[in-house]
């Protein structure tokens, strides 16, 4: 890998420029004189030979730089991975373009994990006398590809192509033998991370000397051969003194290439260092020269005595089994030092004690003109961090210096306001205030005269905003029905009186820009249209990009709120949807879904502006607004499930019907039955009279007995005891039943039935009873189990439904019994359910706490989790007043009357007192006068009597 550059500071820079020159100019001094010459020559002489080993190693980097990027190109190909020789001359393209733009590579390849060889070869004239036959004169390139089947024999096959990729011949090679996996160069690949090199060798085909750069893919390793012939040429072409002699070699003495011819030997192996004959470099000891820094002095004595000087010095590139390469300069001291030496170094301390006076001065004013540029490079990486604070920067006379400071001071005003608006465009909730800050951030952006927004579907009420001259314009003037095309458009006074005329006079020479806004869908959704002040060319083309650029984040933040909008509207109408799908499910409910969440939000308004007390510190932002105001349209939603007849229950008797009917019927029997006994017993009609007088006490006692019964039928506060006693004893009177009561009934009640021995007829029944059929059993589904996953804590009655005739007349209260008030009341589990299914977004989570907790009690003891005082949010108390006090006041019970005022609040301070209802909330409620405005907009005149305050709010906590 090339070593990474060293930084410095830009101060360096230029005093090492300023160095430099004085420098070059105290060499200038020294060619004066004969010995300043001579010392010129020297230093020249040393910068030649830096010059040939920075050449040398460019060289080096421009062999294996580019080969190194095309690697890791193609480490992405499909070459590693194809399987067949029709797969991998596919990749034939990207290979010769890898062989033509890098001319040192002489051969690209590929060995794969199974064994596997795949080669692409250009055909020089090396490789031309390397095959056994030669190729056709038109190829250029040549494939080799070593496949491994199955069986012991590899199929080896060359291809020749010409530039164009023409296939010219195919040549079978059974005596072609290669194992890539055995080669340094793959296992080297395998066994480090990135690009490896191998140290020189003779190649397998064309027995050239070359290294192999080796990259691991998926399923083998990539390589490329590079020849080090040109290295070679290379040196014998560079201008080195007449005595001068140079010598590349690793680091274990291998002669890579050389000034002077190498010997014949080198045509058939690697050769030593010390079979480098007619060099210097035989002398060179490794073990003391390679023990040095990147670059060391060489000092060496020949045969004859003479004495030579040079560097040596270690490359940048590494190899994989040899190391670092080294190359040596050397030349003859004779050739350097003279009888000038002594005079030489005269003038050279001289041009020190120059250079050495004007250090201060090169240090001050190389450190004044790059303090700008520091600054500059700190305000860059500040805004690299988006760090916008107003820094002041220094100034400097130079004037690109001071074109760049200005050009960066616009830069990060501009990178700052676009940063400052798409904040405040994509924090903006409110679809109108966003209009306005769209129109207000565009016209303070780019200073324009006015600035129009027409959407292109309504939101609600809202079709667009206007901006004219810094006011918002009460009515936004008509879309013009031809639009110019996007972009600058002067605008004369024709076309003002034609398009924008409601805005006024004509203002003078305007520019009107037009941007169509479109969604992530590319559809319309709003037109921008902007009028320009006069200016340069150049200013407004550069205003007309940032109204481009600003226009994305414009379209985003319309179609985002558009979408939460029309979101919002549909979540809105599905609630109310749902709502009054429930009140319109029964006659007797409608409205308790719309009136509970009027209630609550006049109670949650009261609450906020409450200034002192327990609510001054009581709010709702507009997220918790929100979920109040869903939940409290949802606070019912599991009344859904709930049975009709169960909801709509007027007597105790009715389920599908009122079974009153029937038992009025079975009165009736009594009656005709008593008749025909008399009428079985009378004589002739001069006993009739006799007979009336006798059915008269009977007929009597049964029309008192149904109407005790149709009384009981009837839902009131409290059934005494003694009614109950009463109850049981008319149940005990007996009818004949001659007819088989399992006919013509459904298959489940039939099973229900069959649970007990049918009675052999005809047979005596009770008027009344509860009969084992009555009992509908509760299925597994409608189980509740105590560490159910909701938290819900209530008592499951044992039966779904109990249709028992005495158990529900017995009712103690209302017209429900244990069952159906559950069945009432699962509406609050359903509702829980159904709420935690669906999936609110962060701000609506309370929604099913505040739902599903109205009819929880302070004291532990509601419904359905039984949740205490400290577990109820204050939402939740407020939904629990507004619905009980919607209850009582309801006049369109089917089993009660409406209360009135004073009376609804006497129940719920009773209520508070009891623990069941928020104390502080009810004084509230009661102080804020919401029963007297709720009263004159929802009851009847006869309910709406004066509360008397004082009383009920006695004994309620502050």
């Amino acid at each position: 890998m090339p070593r990474r550059l060293l930084l410095y500071p830009l101060y360096l820079h230029i005093g090492a420029l300023f160095l430099g020159l004085f420098v070059l100019f105290g060499c200038v001094l020294l060619t004066l004189g004969y010995q300043t010459t001579l010392a010129q020559s020297r230093q020249q002489a040393q910068q030649q030979f830096a010059l040939q080993r920075q050449l040398l190693s460019q060289t080096l980097e421009r062999h294996y730089q580019p080969i190194q990027l095309s690697l890791g190109l193609m480490q992405q190909s499909n070459l590693t991975t194809a399987r067949t020789l029709s797969q991998r001359l596919a990749s034939l393209p990207q290979l010769q373009q890898l062989l033509v733009s890098n001319p040192s590579v002489c051969a690209v390849y590929m060995g794969y994990q199974n064994g596997d060889f795949f080669l692409l070869r250009s055909l020089t004239p090396q490789a031309r006398q390397a095959l056994k036959e030669p190729p056709p004169e038109e190829a250029t390139l040549l494939v080799q590809s070593l496949d491994q089947p199955t069986s012991a024999h590899p199929e080896a096959v060359f291809l020749f192509y010409d530039d164009q990729l023409r296939l010219l011949e195919r040549r079978y090679q059974p005596e072609y033998r290669f194992d890539a996996r055995q080669r340094p160069w793959y296992q080297a690949a395998n066994q480090q991370s990135g690009i490896a090199i191998s140290a020189p060798y003779f190649f397998f085909t064309t027995q050239e000397v070359g290294t192999t750069l080796s990259l691991s893919a998926d399923e083998g390793v990539l390589g490329a051969d590079l020849s080090m012939s040109q290295l070679s040429e290379l040196m014998a072409r560079m201008a080195l003194p007449p005595t001068g002699q140079m010598a590349l070699f690793d680091q274990a003495g291998n002669l890579m290439a050389g000034s002077r011819p190498l010997p014949e030997a080198a045509r058939h192996r690697l050769l030593s260092l010390s079979e480098y004959e007619g060099s210097i470099f035989p002398h060179l000891s490794l073990s003391d020269a390679l023990t040095g820094n990147s670059e060391q002095r060489l000092d060496l004595v020949d045969e004859q005595g003479h004495g030579w000087t040079g560097v040596l010095s270690r490359l940048a590139v590494k190899t994989a089994q040899s190391g670092t390469l080294y190359l040596a300069m050397l030349q003859t001291e004779e050739s350097l030092y003279g009888p000038a030496l002594s005079q030489a170094r005269h003038n050279l301390l001289i041009s020190a004690l120059v250079m050495l006076l004007m250090l201060p001065s090169v240090w001050w004013l190389a450190r004044r003109t790059a303090r700008p540029l520091i600054d500059l490079t700190r305000e860059a990486d500040a805004i690299r961090r988006f760090d916008f604070n107003d820094r002041p920067l220094k100034t400097s006379r130079i004037k690109e210096i001071a074109d760049l400071t200005r050009a960066m001071v616009r830069m990060k005003h501009t990178i700052g306001n676009f940063r400052s608006i798409g904040q405040a465009l994509h924090g903006e909730h409110h679809f109108p205030l966003l209009l306005t800050r769209i129109l207000q951030e565009s016209s303070n952006l780019v200073k324009a005269q006015g600035v129009l927004l027409y959407l292109a579907q309504p939101v609600g009420q809202t079709t667009g905003r206007g901006l004219w001259q810094g006011q918002e314009l009460a009515q936004l003037p008509p879309l013009p029905a031809e639009l110019p095309p996007e972009g600058l458009v002067a605008q004369d006074e024709a076309s003002w009186q034609q398009q924008f005329a409601e805005l006024g006079p004509y203002p003078g020479a305007l520019w009107l820009v037009t941007e169509a806004l479109t969604n992530r869908r590319n559809e319309p959704i709003a037109t921008l249209l902007l009028l320009l002040p006069q200016a340069s060319e150049q200013e407004q083309q550069a205003k007309l990009g940032l109204i481009r650029a600003l226009c994305g984040s414009i379209a985003a933040a319309l179609d985002t709120q558009r979408l939460l909008e029309e979101q919002k509207q549909l979540l809105e109408s599905l609630i109310q949807l749902i709502a009054n799908a429930i009140d319109a499910k029964s006659p007797y409910t409608g409205g308790h879904c719309q009136r509970v969440p009027v209630l609550t939000k006049w109670l949650a308004q009261a609450a906020c502006d409450q200034q002192e007390g327990p609510f001054a510190r009581f709010n709702l932002n507009a997220d918790e607004q929100e979920a109040l105001h869903i939940a409290c349209w949802l606070h019912d939603c599991g009344k859904v499930t709930t049975p009709e007849f169960v909801v709509d229950k007027a007597t105790k008797l009715e389920t599908l019907y009122d079974r009153i009917h029937e038992v009025r019927m079975r009165f009736e029997v009594l009656k005709r039955e008593a008749h025909i006994r008399q009428l079985e017993a009378a004589l002739p009609a001069d006993r009739a009279e006799a007979i009336r007088q006798a059915m008269a006490p009977v007929w009597q006692q049964l029309d008192e007995e149904y109407a005790f019964v149709a009384q009981c039928n009837q839902g009131g506060e409290f059934m005494a005891p003694e009614k109950l006693e009463k109850l049981s004893a008319i149940a005990q009177r007996r009818w004949w039943r001659t007819l088989d009561d399992r006919l013509g009934l459904s298959h489940e009640e039939l099973s229900r039935k069959q649970a007990t021995p049918a009675a052999e007829l005809p047979c005596q029944e009770p008027l009344l009873s509860d009969r084992p059929e009555h009992c509908i059993a509760r299925p597994p589904t409608e189980q509740l189990a105590e560490d159910n996953p909701w938290g819900f804590k209530v008592k499951v009655p044992q039966y779904l439904y109990n249709r028992g005739e005495l158990y529900n007349l017995g009712i103690a209260r209302g017209t429900l019994s244990e069952e159906e008030r559950y069945k009432i009341n699962e509406h609050m589990i359903q509702t829980i359910k159904m709420l935690t299914t669906l999936p609110f977004p962060r701000h609506l989570q309370a929604v099913p706490e505040i739902a599903g907790g109205h009819h929880e009690k302070l004291d532990g003891t509601g419904y359905p989790k039984r949740l205490n005082e400290d577990e109820l949010s204050l939402p939740a108390r407020m939904m629990a007043i507004a619905d009980v006090f919607e209850a009582l006041t309801a006049s369109d019970r089917p089993y009660k009357e409406g209360k009135s005022l004073n009376q609804a609040l006497g129940i719920m301070a009773r209520m508070v007192q009891d623990r069941h209802l928020d104390g502080p909330l009810f004084r509230l409620f009661v102080e804020s006068g919401l029963p007297q405005r709720y009263a004159r907009q929802y009851l009847t005149a006869a309910q709406q009597d004066e509360p008397v305050t004082a009383s009920l709010l006695a004994d309620i906590p502050t």
